[in-house]
């Protein structure tokens, strides 16, 4: 089988959705060598493979990529499955949907946080996707999604069939190894000069994370020593997050290590007392599962995908529950029973995602569609 990938959202410094498409590729590649997988991408730059590298032919289009996408939905050419001479299925990984001539098409929907929750959603997402996402999954031969409440979402907002929609959800990767407290307590001192207790956040800074209300409750926690150690990039939307800090008089209990390679995570989930996660929806939620797999006790909110992730192994609450999420935080640092009990549940649900079982499942959905 001859299939067709888009690669466009692997970067150098990948986040979400380039973890998945470079995770998910790299596990199908392993899966079956009769398959062969073609890349596809456009942009200014080239797309960065690392250890994909020699392993996949791809099609560079040196084209801007809005512009791409014009041509695709007013004219609908070019057919994707020419351009890379002929391909049996092509899986658009980014919600977007290309026009083929002969090959079935699978389309990835990360989250519907833009149909969800629009208002904590920047404009310039929510306009364009909600214009196009209804079609593209109703023209879609397959739609993929993380999490069942993800799956729950497409049915509702865009009146998928729900045989159609198949769950595949998405995993810590192998790279990302857990390592000893005290190991990595000694490396953020020493790279990070990070020093004492703490509390971690890990996200985009956007409406959408809930991060002032994160910090109300944090402004709560006044008896104990912990600082809080925010790990993300400035999303739309972001100054009510620092308004709040100065509002609270937090500036000296917050650290920004800012950029953070996606490698030298574990050494923070590893050293930190809590991971605190008080979303208002998540599509799947992989900090989440992160903290698991590093044994960092979680507290977070109990809506959309959350609980489905945690499985039970984290202290859930409403999401704008502050008194409630200040309270989960002394409990899992003052009560070492349960602190101990959250870390062996996280670690046993977390072994039941795996990258390899994700490309699984995504290729057995390839098979069905083109046999």
């Amino acid at each position: 089988m001859r299939i067709g990938f888009d690669i466009g959202p692997i970067s150098k410094n990948r986040t979400g959705v380039g973890n998945y498409c470079f995770y998910l590729l790299k596990n199908l590649i392993a899966l079956d060598p009769s398959d062969q997988f073609i890349g596809f991408a456009s942009g200014r730059r080239r797309p960065e493979l690392d250890a994909l590298s020699g392993k996949l032919p791809y099609r560079w289009l040196s084209c801007p990529t809005r512009l791409l996408y014009k041509s695709w939905t007013y004219l609908r050419r070019p057919r994707v499955d020419r351009m890379l001479g002929g391909v049996d299925l092509y899986h658009a990984t980014n919600y977007f949907l290309p026009p083929t001539e002969k090959a079935r098409r699978v389309v990835t929907i990360h989250d519907l946080a833009f149909l969800a929750t629009p208002g904590l959603c920047s404009p310039s997402i929510v306009g364009p996707f909600s214009a196009n996402i209804r079609r593209f999954a109703r023209d879609a031969d397959g739609v993929l999604v993380y999490s069942q409440s993800t799956k729950n979402d497409v049915l509702r907002f865009l009146d998928v069939p729900a045989e159609r929609v198949t769950v595949a959800p998405m995993a810590v990767d192998e790279d990302f190894v857990p390592m000893p407290r005290e190991s990595a307590i000694a490396h953020l001192k020493t790279a990070y000069h990070i020093e004492g207790p703490f509390l971690l956040f890990v996200s985009t800074l956007e409406p959408r994370k809930n991060v002032p209300t994160l910090l109300r409750a944090f402004a709560r926690l006044t008896d104990l020593p912990h600082r809080l150690v925010m790990i993300g990039s400035i999303g739309w939307n972001s100054d009510p997050i620092f308004e709040a800090i100065r509002e609270l008089g937090l500036e000296d209990r917050i650290i920004r290590p800012g950029f953070v390679p996606h490698l030298e995570l574990p050494a923070f989930f590893c050293a930190a007392n809590a991971f605190v996660f008080p979303t208002l929806y998540e599509g799947f939620g992989l900090p989440l599962l992160e903290a698991l797999t590093c044994g960092c006790p979680v507290v977070a909110s109990d809506n959309s995908s959350v609980p489905e992730v945690t499985g039970g192994a984290a202290l859930t609450m409403d999401a704008m529950d502050i008194e409630g999420i200040a309270d989960a935080v002394r409990r899992v640092i003052s009560d070492t029973a349960l602190r101990e009990s959250l870390v062996a549940r996280g670690l046993e649900h977390a072994k039941r995602f795996s990258w390899p079982n994700c490309a699984a499942t995504t290729l057995d959905l390839y098979r069905k569609l083109t046999a």
